[in-house]
Order: structure tokens, then sequence, then C-alpha cells
């Protein structure tokens, strides 16, 4: 690792960032012979105290080609007064801003109730789990209907449409008392819907977007049934702080739900458990039935099962009263989001997607020195990135620092292709 003079404190840091972007142009972009600045390699230049960090597009570079332009950057941003750090980040396509929608701005919380297959109460439990949660809060509930070619949730609410829209433009939703819901059932009329594919996601991600939803603590959306184009885009697209899975006992169901999980972690979006559905019934004698052959749940599927729903009217009941099993969903559904935490990275993370190997634990181990005792060190990386944990801690130890620089660290994904690791120094 190259050495560095200590830059004097008294040098000015006003017009840091200019005088970066003039060293850059004594470096030469490979392919074009050109200054990088000019042939556009180089897209961003930022500073923050005596740090910089340099936005580059290393698109088509075999990864030797990339090393040598990302230490070139960075040598050259070292070597001007007042630079104490350089980092350089990789914006390629992978690290582009990504598509997905804003959460509405008075939403707190958004919840989405998935199955693997139709037929298994998913629109049941998703409508009882948010009348549940709103009888449960003391702000305001919404769900949202997503699922499009089986739009349920006005028939269970006793709703009916059309919907009107504010002054702004935006669809009304319809308050029934409890709970603010919208589905495209009240848009649609009762007519069958043809849509697939760009079509049928610009209708979900358009109706939740163009939705007033006004202030609500927590939005339920009931997503369609399977791992199809609508349910995979609304993972991608929609703002999800947790999903809950729901499963009959049956073992193929559970199977399946299985595959339906693994959609979603490698989505980035959180688990908050399963709700099995149709456990059993008790019939008038006493005696307690099951409907299925058991399975598992848990175990297979390496997730908490939040609670056991029988096959019982006072489940589908949508009545005054809400049913005991789903006020304790609700309160397992709020213990998990609050066990799951913000997710969210702060601006100031360090971003190694796109960089050649030794580059990112150079940049990674040099970022980690410069936290401060008490900071958390976050960066994102496009796979998994444990192993740069055991690296930081080496690089740490051989410098003859105490060895418990960090005892535990935190891992998590956010998307298929970010990865996000979170160390507390």
């Amino acid at each position: 690792m190259a050495k560095h003079d200590i830059v004097p404190d008294d040098v000015p840091t006003d017009d840091l960032g200019e005088r970066v972007r003039d060293g850059l142009h004594a470096v030469d972009d490979p392919d074009l012979g050109s200054s990088v600045l000019e042939s556009g390699l180089v897209t961003d230049v930022s500073v923050d105290e005596r740090a910089v960090r340099i936005g580059a597009d290393l698109t088509g570079f075999d990864e030797p080609t990339a090393e040598d332009v990302t230490e070139a950057l960075r040598r050259r941003a070292l070597s001007t007064p007042g630079v104490e750090r350089a980092t350089v980040e990789s914006e390629t396509p992978e690290t582009a801003a990504d598509d997905g929608i804003d959460g509405p701005a008075g939403v707190d919380t958004v919840i989405a109730v998935a199955s693997a297959k139709g037929g298994v109460g998913k629109t049941t439990v998703s409508t009882q789990l948010a009348r549940a949660l709103a009888a449960d809060s003391d702000r305001d509930v919404g769900i949202f209907d997503a699922d499009l070619y089986g739009p349920n949730v006005p028939e269970l609410l006793d709703l009916e449409g059309p919907v009107s829209a504010n002054a702004e433009g935006d669809a009304e939703p319809i308050d029934t008392g409890d709970l603010t819901a919208m589905s495209v059932g009240l848009i649609a009329n009762d007519e069958p819907l043809a849509w697939r594919g760009a079509m049928a996601h610009e209708a979900v991600s358009e109706l939740f977007e163009d939705t007033a939803w006004g202030d609500l603590d927590t939005l339920v959306i009931d997503l369609p049934p399977g791992t199809g184009d609508i349910v995979l885009t609304a993972l991608q697209s929609l703002p999800i702080d947790g999903a809950v899975l729901v499963s009959t006992p049956h073992p193929t169901s559970v199977d399946d739900t299985a595959r339906s999980a693994t959609l979603f972690e490698e989505n980035g979006v959180p688990l908050l458990g399963t709700v099995v559905n149709m456990r059993g019934f008790t019939c008038e004698c006493g005696r307690e039935h099951d409907l299925f052959p058991d399975a598992d749940v848990e175990a297979e599927l390496d997730q908490p099962v939040l609670c056991e729903l029988p096959f019982d009217e006072r489940v589908r009941d949508f009545g005054d009263g809400v049913p005991p099993e789903t006020l304790e969903l609700a309160a397992a559904v709020r213990e998990r989001l609050e066990s799951i935490g913000d997710r969210s990275v702060p601006d100031h993370a360090l971003d190694l997607r796109g960089l050649p190997k030794p580059i990112r634990h150079e940049q990674a181990t040099e970022e980690f020195r410069a936290t401060e005792p008490g900071e958390t060190f976050y960066l994102i990386n496009d796979h998994d990135p444990s192993p740069l944990a055991n690296e930081i801690v080496s690089a740490v130890d051989r410098e003859g620092a105490p060895g418990d620089a960090f005892e535990e660290y935190e891992v998590y994904r956010r998307a298929p292709d970010e990865w996000v690791m979170a160390v507390a120094r």
C-alpha cells in the first residue's frame, strides 16, 4: 500500500474538489487516450471535509485495466494538497439508480402478503391482518389490493367503485371506517383484465404511486399468488419493509412456499415469517381434525411461524369484531418488524460494486481505519461481503492494532446485486 505524507491542517479545502478535478486531467483514459474527464470515464468528484470520492465508469475494462485506472485515480487524488483519503466508486449499470418507487410520504411501514399458489387464503389473511393492525394502532392502516387477476379485497370488505380523483389528480382510496383501501377491482368495474408483462407492472406501480394514501402507520399489500412477473416487479420496485408468506400445512404447499421465500430473499425483501392457514377445524362434537398431511413448516422454511389459523368461520368473518388469532398475528408482525430494524443505508456508505477485487479490499480497509470509534462503517457490494470483514480484521491485526476492532458485523441483502455490511467500530 502506498505511503502518503501527512497534509498540514492549514491547507484550504474550499476549492478541494476543483483542485482534484484539475489533477485528474493528467490521468488518461486507456481506451480513448484523452483525459478521464474529457472522455467521461470520471462521472463525479465529491468532497466531504478532506475525503474525496470519485465516481468512475469502468464498463468494458478487464480487471487488470480497471485496477490500474482505479489506482491511478486514487494516487492522483491523494497527491492533491489537502486530501487525506480517496476512494473510487464504479458507476456501472449495476450501481445506477434503480427504478424503485419511493414510499408515500405519509406511510411509515409497507408489508407485503404473498403466497406461492392460489387457494391458500392469502387475501383473507392480508385483509384480516390489516384489520388487526388497525385495531391495535393509534394511527390509520391501509390495504392495497395488487392482485390484478383476482382482486377480492373489495368483495371481502363490501366495497364498491369507481374511485374518484382529488384536486391533484390522485386516486382517492375508499375509507371503510377501519381501513383505507385501494384495489384495481375498484377501477376495472368487474371487467376482466388481460394485462401482462410491462402493462401489468405499470398498472400496479402507477396505482400504488398515484393513490392519495394520506398518513398511515402501515400499508398492507395483497400480492398476486405465485412468483410471476407482477410479484417480481413489485418486489423490485415497491418500497416493501417486510413480507408475510401464507401457506397451508400440506407438504407440497410448504415446498412451494420455500421457493417463494427464496425469491423474496434474493430481492432483498426481509421475510417476517409464515402464516399457516387452515391448520385444522373443530367439529360440533368438540373433536379436532386435520385437513392436510402435516409438515414442520418452521423447520422447512427456516423462518418463524407467526400464527396458525384454523379453518373456522370466525377467521372469514369481516363483521365488527376482529378474530383473536389475527390480533396475535398483528402483534407477531410488529415484533418481527422491530427485530429487523431499519435497513436504510447512509449516503456515505462505501460502494464497492464494479471495482476489481484488490481495490475493494484496499478501499474497505482504509475506510474502516478512518471510521471513528463508536461510529458504524457501511459498505455496499454486489455479492456477500463477509470475506471483506476477515480482510479488514487481518489488516488491522498486522498493524498491531487491537484484534477486537470489531467482534461482529451485520450483512443483509437489499437487492439482487446489493449486499450491505454494517460494522460498529
